[in-house]
């Protein structure tokens, strides 16, 4: 699955892709020039494709590294909404992350 997910870190607002998702969390694709650190606070939004859900989530960053021309962010959710976690498990088991 690919979509593009605005995210927050310390204030400032990103953009980037979803290469993976789930329930508890989320992997980004992201410019390399931004590294963060482990245990970083982000907020992230985005839609599923297919779908009119809107996912908007806080999590934090668990894995951070430099993957090619990008950077790979592994971003763990905190506190998902049942209805969100429902939505992304359903989303995950019709095979679209």
């Amino acid at each position: 699955m690919v979509c593009a997910v605005r995210n927050t870190i310390a204030g400032r607002l990103y953009l980037g892709q979803a290469e993976d998702i789930g329930p508890g969390g989320i992997t980004l694709r992201r410019p390399r020039d931004l590294p963060v650190l482990p245990r970083t606070a982000i907020t992230m939004t985005f839609d599923l494709p297919g779908t009119r859900a809107t996912i908007d989530v806080d999590g934090f960053v668990v894995t951070d590294r430099r993957s090619g021309s990008f950077r790979r962010t592994g971003v763990r959710f905190v506190s998902p909404s049942a209805e969100q976690v429902a939505l992304l498990g359903e989303f995950r088991r019709h095979g679209n992350a």
